[in-house]
């Protein structure tokens, strides 16, 4: 099927920064770089595509005057001209992998079995290089990419920001042996779609390691913790339990009464509108009259005051009374909201009866 250079316009317009105007036109590779990479460094790559689409589309129809200078080409020279975007776009994902893979490997296990950090890194820097070599029609061998990204490995131990030499030097042997490619491989749309997920899932799966073994967040109080404690911490806080507990009972709600209303009750379980924590901090239960929540509130004030605090910390009897000023404004607009909804309800079937 022929591609139009409109529908590319229009998906490089909107879907750029994910490549899928490039898996449009059967540039598999050049979509995943997109993607891995957000539409190119700094989105430089989806930028340079604004002038560039009319020639891959002549690439994806092979037009005839594209094909016959191609012939041309190939007969007059045996391989491709240098092309320094290509050879910068090889650098940069080639030190993008080669970080990445870096980050995803454990500085517990890096330290321990340092060997490991030197075959792994250089073997992703190779593959960005040779990844990007092969976009579109030109072609070369990974061999001279493994090559380029090994010799400077052997310092890898000792200066990580070695890696950028390694894609720089990876890019440069790699343009030893490349070629035209006359023909791009044809496969089936389901093929495509599956090579693409297991190269996407490599991608998620190191930013996933790199997050959970070598990320960290920092507090209030200024500590580091890492990522991965982080985590463990959060599924076993009240809040995580909270809402399993939630999700649960929408479940059997669900179950029972039907699953046609159930987004709503899942919205209204997530308190939008901070009722519920409302109710929660004034120590109340839900379906209470306004005079009631007055009444409550009062109470906390004269109790909760941060003048009357003598033995205590001020700023936090400071940060509970604002809770409990907040609570009770929220309540009081969202009970104020719903009588004149009433109200305007009620108005209107008695302007219908008397019609």
């Amino acid at each position: 099927m022929a591609k139009n250079l409109f529908v590319a316009y229009v998906l490089w317009w909107f879907l750029g920064w994910l490549g899928v105007h490039h898996f449009y036109l059967g540039r598999d590779r050049h979509a995943f770089v997109w993607w891995a990479t957000g539409g190119g460094i700094f989105r430089l790559g989806w930028f340079r595509d604004l002038w560039r689409l009319p020639s891959y589309v002549d690439s994806a129809n092979e037009e005839p005057y594209y094909m016959e200078r191609l012939t041309e080409m190939i007969r007059i020279r045996k391989s491709p001209p240098f092309n320094p975007s290509r050879f910068i776009g090889q650098a940069c994902f080639g030190t993008f992998l080669g970080h990445l893979s870096m980050l995803a490997i454990s500085e517990d296990f890096a330290v321990a079995y340092p060997i490991v950090r030197s075959l792994v890194v250089p073997f992703c820097v190779a593959i960005g290089v040779h990844i990007v070599g092969n976009i579109g029609r030109e072609t070369g061998h990974f061999k001279w990419a493994i090559v380029g990204a090994v010799i400077p490995a052997l310092k890898l131990i000792s200066n990580p920001h070695i890696v950028v030499y390694m894609a720089l030097l990876s890019a440069i042997l790699f343009q030893r042996d490349r070629s035209f490619k006359r023909k791009p491989s044809q496969r089936g749309l389901c093929s495509r779609l599956f090579v693409l997920f297991v190269a996407g899932s490599m991608i998620m799966s190191l930013w996933g390691s790199a997050l959970y073994f070598n990320a960290s967040v920092t507090t209030s109080d200024g500590e580091t913790i890492r990522f991965r404690d982080a985590v463990d911490h959060f599924f076993g806080s009240p809040i995580w339990k909270e809402f399993k507990e939630t999700i649960k009972a929408l479940f059997h709600e669900g179950w029972e009464k039907g699953w046609e209303n159930m987004w709503s009750r899942f919205v209204q379980s997530l308190d939008p509108e901070g009722e519920q924590n409302a109710y929660q901090v004034l120590g109340l239960s839900k379906g209470v009259t306004q005079a009631e929540i007055t009444k409550r509130y009062r109470t906390l004030v004269r109790e909760m005051h941060p003048d009357k605090i003598r033995n205590g910390n001020k700023e936090e009897a400071a940060a509970a009374f604002m809770k409990i000023q907040s609570a009770y404004e929220t309540l009081s607009k969202i009970k104020e909201k719903r009588a004149r909804r009433q109200n305007y309800r009620k108005q209107k079937e008695y302007e219908f009866r008397d019609m």
